[in-house]
Formats: structure tokens, sequence, C-alpha cells
């Protein structure tokens, strides 16, 4: 599919990558179910049963039949400056996924992730995936360690929000769609097809990962996500290279980009190790503000469409939702950083560690969550 998309072809994808979800996303939770496959009640997960994690294969099924069915890998579609990285993607993407599954059926040390994150990483940088930073096609250095940065960054990043139910998919999908609305804007039919079949895959599992969730993505979904997510952002940038294509991307990955900077910054400060998993994330900090997890998702998904819809206005050319979005990510991280260095710290200083079924106060106190919040969310 070349050029603009007729309703028929957008609805066709969208209809096959939701039904391959929906339909596949059961079976898989059967399955976990009955080998005990999932995540279980620990100091960090709010949930009091184990929950089936394997959800992540019924996405990327959802995602790679339609891109296969409809997907147009022509270079009248893709473009010579596309078209000649697009097969270079395919073994990154099977090696995210090989990980993925490892780790959600044999938990895997953070250390030894990063380490083939970062193989899949060189693989996409090395094929010709390109995060273009302003409207030249020449390739800097510096854009091959933002693009290797990224490749290992987005995976991260929605593996890091994948902590409360419906907020990845939910963020996914919201990203996915205008990044489809960008690509059939200025005609890159392959991409449309990418990001509408993310939309379908991450619709159809929010039927079930809805609060209160029955099965999670796991990290095969979320890594597979997050890498799928950065191609899409590589691809549209090679194929339009400009500065407020670029701006448009960072805007359209908001929340995730911005939650795993948080995570990063506030450890810093904190002096804890980087890669130390905690309970501060921006959903920890809002239910730990009192909110329940169907009050979490509607303050931070309005959020991310906001972004997402200044992105595309910026895609566009303009250049007030560049200042807009970036004022609103700004005031987001110095508002959730201030909460999230309070929660860790209790009368100056270091609080102990968060224990089964609480989440940290401001004060010298912690709240045990009622059921229906140890119910739903990690």
């Amino acid at each position: 599919m070349s050029g603009s998309f007729s309703w028929f072809n957008l609805l066709t994808v969208l209809a096959t990558a939701f039904a391959v979800s929906v339909l596949l996303t059961p079976m898989v939770r059967g399955i976990a179910t009955r080998y005990r496959m999932g995540d279980k009640p620990n100091g960090r997960r709010a949930h009091i049963r184990m929950i089936p994690h394997l959800g992540g294969v019924a996405i990327v099924a959802g995602v790679l039949v339609p891109l296969a069915l409809w997907g147009d890998f022509s270079a009248a579609s893709a473009a010579s400056v596309v078209d000649g990285v697009l097969v270079g993607a395919v073994p990154a993407i099977a090696i995210i996924v090989l990980l993925g599954l490892i780790d959600d059926v044999k938990s895997l040390r953070a250390m030894h992730k990063l380490v083939v994150q970062i193989v899949a990483a060189a693989i996409l940088v090395g094929a010709g995936f390109v995060l273009h930073v302003d409207g030249t096609a020449a390739v800097s250095v510096g854009a091959l360690v933002l693009s290797f940065i990224f490749f290992i960054g987005m995976p991260s990043a929605v593996n890091v929000i994948d902590g409360h139910d419906g907020l990845a998919g939910g963020m996914v999908l919201i990203s996915a769609l205008a990044f489809a609305l960008i690509a059939n804007a200025i005609g890159f039919g392959l991409i449309v097809t990418a990001s509408l079949s993310l939309v379908g895959a991450c619709l159809g599992f929010l039927v079930f990962n809805f609060p209160p969730g029955t099965i999670y993505m796991g990290d095969t979904g979320s890594m597979f996500l997050g890498t799928m997510l950065a191609l899409v952002a590589c691809s549209l940038s090679m194929f339009a290279p400009s500065l407020h294509v670029f701006f448009a991307v960072c805007l359209v990955l908001g929340i995730p980009a911005l939650d795993a900077i948080l995570a990063i910054v506030r450890r810093v400060i904190l002096r804890s190790p980087v890669f130390l998993a905690d309970s501060l994330h921006m959903h920890h900090v809002l239910q730990q503000a009192g909110f329940s997890p169907r009050q979490v998702l509607a303050i931070l998904l309005p959020v991310q469409l906001l972004l997402c819809a200044l992105g595309v206005a910026a895609a566009f050319g303009v250049t007030l939702a560049i200042i807009v979005g970036a004022i609103v990510l700004a005031t987001a991280f110095i508002w959730f950083l201030r909460q999230m260095v309070a929660a860790r710290y209790v009368g100056g200083r270091l609080s102990p560690d968060i224990s089964s079924g609480s989440i940290p106060l401001r004060g010298d106190r912690a709240v045990e969550l009622s059921a229906h919040h140890r119910s739903v969310g990690r």
C-alpha cells in the first residue's frame, strides 16, 4: 500500500491486528496459568495472586500478522532511504522477542538483558536506521550515537511503564495512532500499516489488561513494543528528515521517555544503582497520592494524548506545538521528580524498602493498599 490509505485499507489493518490479539490473548493466558508462568506477589508488585505474563506473545502476533499481510515493502512504498535497511530490522526484532520470552519464563539479570539490547541496537544502527535530527540526509557520529541510545532506551522505557494495568498498552496505542496520522499525511504507507498494527494489537490486549487486568504483556510485549515504536520513529525521521519531525517524535513518545529519564535522574540523586528496580515510577507516585488504578490511567493517558496531538501538529510545521509540549514535559518532570525524591526520603534519611502491599508516603507512615489496589497494577 503506497501513499494515503483508503478507509477500507485502514480498517482492514486495524481489524486484523485487533482480531489476532483479542483471540490469542486468552489462549496464551490459559497456557501461562497452567504452567504457572506469571508475576507473583512481591514488594514491588501490588497484586495478591499470580498473574500470567505472556500476553506479549499475542501482541507480537497481532502486530506481525497484519504487517506481513498488508505491508508493502516495495521501494515505491518505503522509498530508497528506508527500503534498503528494512531487512536489517528482522534479526534485531527476533532477538528482542526471544530475549523477552526467556526473561518471562526465567527471569534474567538486568545487566544480561542490557547486553542483548545493546547487540540488537547495534544491529539496527548497523543496518542503517538513524534518527535524523535535522533536514539533512547526512549521518553524523552524533546521530549514530543518539540512534544507538534510542534503540536501547525505548524498549526499556515501555518496560518501565508496564508496571500498571493498561498503562503500557494504552501509551503505545496512543503513540502509534499519532505516528499513523503523521505517516499517512506524508504518504509513507508501510509505516501506516506498522503503526495501525500496533494500535490494533494493543487494543485487543487491553480488553484483558484494562484494570483489573487478568494478564500482563511481560517483557516479551513491552520490549517488542518499544523496539517497534523506535523503528517507526526512526523510519519517519529518515523518510521526512526535519527538525520538526524530530521534535514530533520526542513529543509522541513523551510519557514513556519521561518516566525512563526520571528513573535515571532520581536514582542518581538518591545514589541508588541505576539498574535497581524501585517503586517510584510515575504511576507509583499517583497511587501514593490516593488515586485508584483507573484514575491513574485517567490522568496519564490524557497527558500522553495531549503530547501526541502536539507531536502531530509539530510534524506539520507548527512551532508553537513544540514550545507547548516542552513546557508540559518540563512541568511534569519537575513535579514528578519532587514527589519521587520526597517519597523516598523519610525524616531526612532513606526510607526502608517498600513492603509487600504498601506504598511509601511522604510522612512517617505507609498506607496499606485496598483489595482493589492490590489486585491490579504492579
